[in-house]
């Protein structure tokens, strides 16, 4: 058996996506499986137990109150391989004498077909586990939401599979990904992991130049650190070794948004979507471009509605469409509307600052003032998110500083923030072009 083979063993089913929410009910990739009652009670007990097997004492008394048969088991096992084999990669063993085990699958075709098909995740050096690589998908989804709790998840399902396959390229890609999202977001990060992260890009350069991938997320971070001159030719360099991968596009449109160039950062965010039309991020940040770019106050709006109606379920994008209401024609059920939103973990770190920004749009301003002190002590790149707030609330001086800390900090997303639409009014500021003769001198 090849050493791969051995240590997936290793690999958790949550690192592939595979989850039991509080109610009971088996989330794969953040979808809910519609399953029976008895199909899903049984594959929840399952995943509860992994890596241990379930008796059919066990099935007996938390699936079937204790009014089981052998044949009722039987076809529930059946049923649920059936639907487990049009996933792929997890499979149910049974162990004689001992009941049922979920699994990863070994090596084959069928699994390997269940994966996307994205030569991003190949590498030449390591073969690797059709789960590996599906973990490696599963935990940029995951880094997509962009909050504690999805950074958190992400890194620890990331150093799992890297525990597993040390060497394998694209799961090291990965992680500078989770390190370098966590540090430039300002949640519990610094801005030494971003040098950690580039080092690290250093060493995988080193053992395989070609990787995929590797030159988007090096502009990525040198953007991070505002080397803006350094980062747009390796955006050259990434555009051109890798023209149909969306992360490409999508990294480069970041950099034109934060250097100035809102209508180039239009079509590169459109050439993202085009490339993967499933990414709400990608749509805000496009409908972000057109914002900044000029567009009126009525197209601004039909841009959020478009792109809440195509993802009709991202929080994200319905916090965008909500401040964009609030910019266009400010109205007390925005208000309403916002507050209805709850605050935690898994929150996207920009939840805190768009409410804010709405209810102090739409007259709240007590309310807007509460969640700005509830971040107080929020590190600065948290702290600037509430920029909009400010300025709406008329308190330019603590909007100015804070944008002066964050310039200070020299690393962070305050450029693209700049390019709000709703933070236009500090370019009025008389030293506003100070501050971006500070940020583009790195």
């Amino acid at each position: 058996m090849q050493p791969w083979r051995r240590k997936i063993s290793g690999i958790a089913p949550a690192s592939i996506g595979f989850t039991v929410d509080q109610h009971g009910f088996v989330v794969y990739n953040d979808s809910i499986l519609d399953l029976p009652p008895k199909e899903r009670g049984a594959l929840s007990l399952l995943l509860s137990a992994w890596p241990k097997s379930v008796s059919k004492k066990d099935f007996a008394l938390h699936v079937w109150n204790g009014r089981m048969s052998n044949e009722s088991l039987a076809r529930c096992m059946a049923q649920l391989r059936r639907v487990l084999s049009h996933v792929g990669m997890i499979k149910i063993d049974s162990l004689y004498g001992l009941g049922y085990r979920l699994t990863i699958q070994s090596d084959d075709g069928d699994a390997s077909a269940q994966l996307p098909s994205d030569r991003d995740y190949q590498s030449g050096a390591v073969k690797v586990h059709p789960s590996v690589t599906a973990a490696c998908f599963y935990v940029q989804q995951i880094l997509q939401n962009h909050s504690p709790a999805a950074y958190d998840r992400a890194e620890s399902i990331i150093n799992d599979v890297i525990s597993q396959v040390p060497d394998y390229i694209p799961a090291k890609l990965v992680l500078v990904q989770c390190m370098a999202s966590r540090a430039i977001s300002g949640v519990h990060g610094s801005p030494q992991a971003i040098d950690e992260a580039l080092k690290m890009l250093a060493s995988i350069e080193r053992t395989e130049p070609d990787a995929s991938g590797l030159h988007s997320q090096k502009a990525y971070l040198l953007d991070s650190k505002w080397q803006f001159n350094e980062a747009s030719l390796m955006h050259e360099q990434a555009l051109l070794l890798a023209p149909e991968n969306p992360v490409t596009h999508f990294n480069h449109g970041l950099h034109l948004l934060a250097t100035g160039a809102a209508a180039d950062a239009v079509a590169a965010f459109r050439s993202a979507i085009e490339l993967n039309p499933f990414s709400p991020e990608q749509s805000i940040m496009h409908a972000r471009s057109v914002a900044a770019a000029g567009a009126s106050a009525g197209d601004i709006v039909e841009h959020a509605r478009e792109a809440y109606r195509i993802h009709p379920d991202s929080q994200q994008v319905y916090l965008y469409l909500l401040g964009m209401l609030a910019f266009a024609d400010p109205q007390p059920e925005l208000a309403h509307a916002a507050r209805q939103i709850s605050l935690s973990r898994s929150s996207w770190i920009q939840t805190a600052g768009t409410i804010s920004y709405v209810l102090a749009q739409c007259g709240d301003r007590e309310g807007a003032l509460e969640l700005i002190a509830a971040h107080a002590t929020a590190s600065v790149n948290i702290r600037v998110t509430h920029l909009a707030t400010l300025i709406a609330l008329d308190l330019i001086d603590e909007a100015v500083l804070r944008v002066k800390e964050a310039a200070h900090a020299g690393c962070g997303h305050l450029p693209i923030l700049l390019s709000f639409v709703e933070n236009s009014a500090l370019r009025q500021w008389p030293e506003y072009s100070t501050i971006l003769t500070h940020i583009f001198s790195h």
